[in-house]
């Protein structure tokens, strides 16, 4: 028994998993406390303050026992509180018994330590921790000196009753001290069996406590010989091996396992006894419910406390749960989780792999971009579970284009990228089949696809780049893709473009006069020019400000140019805010005159547009039925409520409003009727054939029959001729603006 003691004391030690869930000062002695190799601390739990060290925590940390006795455990911890919470916290969620600690030693160096901490009874009854520090840069396996302490004790019961002995010999020719001697021998004797009795109930309740800790464990722990046989293990490692304890003590890995397991578990245990070190691997192994488990499987040899060599110890720990969180954390890493496509990364490492082909001379490669068109409109009417199954699906048709040697990735969005490879020679050139090939592909993505009762159809745009040399970094050509990816965007969409050099130089003039506008916003190259409205009288009853600009020295820019510009990069809200401001200066100068503003969908779109046109009212007192914003039929549909609702705050206030460009949008009788519009401007598209085009006039007396009956004034835009005036005269359109009657011209 005894045997047993310290070998489950010495597991204690080697492997720092195990612990007490109570620790009791009574039952530990001093002089274990005094002699254990290993730095142990008594600590006030609420204040941190140190009141018991043993000369191995002195010696570790580099002060004496008396200095650490008046420190307390946060002058050695070189972490913060807010930092010992978070590891503390981190143990709760890995469930360990153990803290992971840098300590700060005397001299300043700083040493990375477990922390294993037990509540124990202080004399007074209070509660303390009980703390072993385990140095991480030198753990090794020791001895639990206890076990040495109650040995020492048996030699010391032997030694006295063999002196009993020999004193009752030497007393059997004393007969006349045979009484008194008697009696001593039999008091010594009752002594000795009532020490021996509670030396044994005292290791008994430790086995039962050490047992019990043991099996509690969940990682699977034994003990063997050198022979091989098994000494004893926990009931985890028996419902591994699928028996039970009494039957696996005493009986070796051949009589528990198979042939081959057996040899492998012997060839281990060999190599620990050889080098007398510690053996660690990962293994994939079968449990007996036939399910796989990865296990960390330590093998280390077990000394007795003489530190003799006696056989080997154990323990193997379940890390699959810890392998399949890593193996997810890497495929994220390398793969879109939604179309397990490879994501950006894995693209270029794959990218540097097939384009070795390009330096054999006989390959044309393509790298694409694939950029869905108006798929945010799919998600805001659908939902993103709708978008999500197309993007699945659209991405399954273009991998199944692919040869094996080809490679598609997701970057995010609604964008694909893929390296296409095309061999040279044949009857038509390798551009030209690439060219085809691409032509199929975006014809591919553009047939129906069925999602239950709703059938989709999308239209992609395409950014293409050939390269036949490796010479460019990924970032290059992905660069010369995108810039094409943007002139298909510019033509319309639908459609796909090659990169051609000449396309860098547009970019790179639109990047520039990106910058330049910036900067006129704020250098005042802005000018307000003003083009005049006319009525059945031919005069001037209105203007509409429109704006110029006058580059330093580009010279004037016209409209067509930067606010396309100004659209996208989202300056068009500040220069229609200039323009507002501009148009209020001169409203103040003729407060008989009409003037008009054109207002872009992203300014109405700010939620602060109806409060900051609040706000320029108040600073310039004009009235506000003299001013009409002009919006166009694109923005009315494109989020009717919140825009209804705005339009019919600012028309309580008096301000008018013109639907622009009228005909060449989503025309619909029902937002007219329904929104607070007061006129429509007909586009000079519908002009400029008048009256010689029946279609266009047709057109136009319709339009003009829709505004008199919703009782609407209508503008005619590009009347620059007289047949064109007098036929709108002819058909009720009064009021005119062209060349017929005036160009914009600066406000001045």
């Amino acid at each position: 028994m005894s045997g047993l003691i310290r070998v489950l004391m010495a597991l204690v030690l080697l492997w720092p998993g195990l612990g007490w869930s109570s620790v009791w000062l009574q039952s530990v002695p001093e002089r274990f406390f005094v002699e254990f190799a290993i730095p142990l601390l008594i600590i006030e739990p609420r204040s941190g303050q140190i009141l018991e060290a043993n000369p191995a925590a002195a010696d570790f940390y580099g002060y004496s026992q008396a200095q650490l006795r008046g420190m307390s455990i946060q002058s050695i911890n070189a972490l913060d509180e807010r930092d010992v919470a978070v590891e503390r916290e981190r143990a709760q969620r890995e469930q360990r018994n153990y803290f992971l600690f840098p300590h700060r030693l005397a001299g300043g160096e700083i040493r990375t330590v477990e922390v294993y901490s037990w509540p124990m009874e202080g004399p007074t009854g209070e509660t303390l921790l009980f703390s072993v520090i385990i140095d991480l840069a030198g753990k090794q396996v020791a001895e639990r000196s206890m076990l040495e302490y109650t040995e020492r004790l048996e030699q010391l019961a032997e030694q006295r009753y063999q002196a009993l002995v020999a004193t009752q010999a030497r007393n059997e020719n004393l007969m006349w001290l045979a009484i008194a001697s008697l009696s001593l021998i039999i008091g010594v004797l009752i002594w000795n069996i009532v020490r021996r009795r509670r030396t044994e109930r005292s290791l008994h309740e430790k086995t039962a406590m050490l047992e019990g800790l043991l099996n509690s464990i969940p990682d699977l722990i034994f003990f063997k010989n050198r022979q091989g046989v098994y000494l004893g293990c926990n009931t985890e490692f028996s419902r591994y091996v699928g028996r039970p304890m009494d039957e696996i003590i005493g009986s070796t890995d051949y009589r528990l396992f198979d042939l081959g397991q057996a040899d492998s578990f012997n060839q281990t245990d060999q190599e620990v006894m050889r080098s007398l070190k510690a053996y660690r691997s990962e293994e994939w192994t079968r449990f007996p419910d036939a399910s796989q488990h990865l296990l960390d499987k330590l093998k280390a040899p077990l000394r007795n406390a003489r530190g003799d060599f006696i056989g080997v110890l154990g323990i193997s720990r379940d890390i699959t749960d810890r392998h399949q969180n890593e193996k997810r954390i890497k495929y994220l890493a390398y793969y879109d989780p939604l179309t397990n496509l490879p994501n950006r990364f894995l693209f270029q490492e794959k990218l540097e792999e097939v384009t070795q082909y390009l330096r054999q001379g006989d390959h044309l490669a393509a790298l694409v971009i694939v950029d869905l068109d108006h798929f945010k409109n799919i998600n805001d009417a659908r939902g993103h579970s709708t978008g999500d199954q197309l993007l699945i699906i659209l991405a399954h048709r273009m991998v199944r284009k692919l040869s094996s040697r080809e490679i598609m990735a997701r970057f995010g969005g609604d964008e694909y990228v893929l390296l296409l490879l095309e061999e040279k020679g044949g009857e038509s050139s390798a551009e030209e089949r690439m060219n085809q090939r691409i032509q199929a592909l975006q014809k591919t993505l553009g047939q129906p696809v069925r999602l239950g009762e709703s059938e989709f159809l999308l239209s992609s745009s395409l950014g293409v780049t050939y390269f036949d040399q490796h010479k460019l970094t990924f970032d290059a050509l992905l660069k010369e893709a995108d810039i094409a990816l943007y002139q298909a965007k510019e033509a319309g969409r639908g459609t796909w473009r090659r990169f051609k050099p000449s396309m860098q130089t547009l970019v790179e003039s639109r990047f520039e006069l990106e910058g330049d506008l910036r900067r006129a916003l704020d250098a005042q190259e802005l000018q307000l020019y003003l083009q005049p409205k006319t009525n059945e009288k031919g005069e001037i009853y209105g203007t509409e400000s429109l704006v110029r600009w006058v580059h330093p020295t580009k010279g004037l820019i016209t409209p067509d140019r930067f606010i396309p510009l100004a659209e996208d990069t989202g300056m068009i809200v500040a220069l229609g805010d200039w323009v507002l401001r501009e148009t209020l200066r001169w409203m103040l100068a003729y407060p008989n005159l009409h003037f008009a503003v054109n207002v872009s969908p992203k300014q109405f779109h700010c939620p602060d547009f109806v409060p900051r046109i609040k706000a320029l009212l108040n600073e310039f007192p004009v009235n506000p039925s003299l001013l009409t914003l002009e919006v166009t039929e694109g923005l009315l549909v494109a989020d009717f409520n919140q825009y209804s609702h705005h339009m019919t705050e600012l028309q309580a206030l008096g301000v008018r409003f013109s639907i622009d460009d009228f005909g060449t949008g989503y025309s619909s009788l029902s937002y007219l009727k329904k929104l607070p519009i007061n006129e429509l401007k007909i586009d000079r598209s519908f002009v400029m054939d008048l009256p010689d085009d029946s279609s266009d006039a047709l057109l136009v007396e319709t339009m003009m029959a829709v505004a008199t009956h919703l009782q609407l004034a209508v503008v005619a835009e590009g009347v620059e001729t007289e047949a064109q005036r007098d036929f709108l005269f002819s058909v009720g359109c009064t009021l005119h603006q062209g060349y017929y009657y005036g160009k914009p011209e600066p406000a001045e």
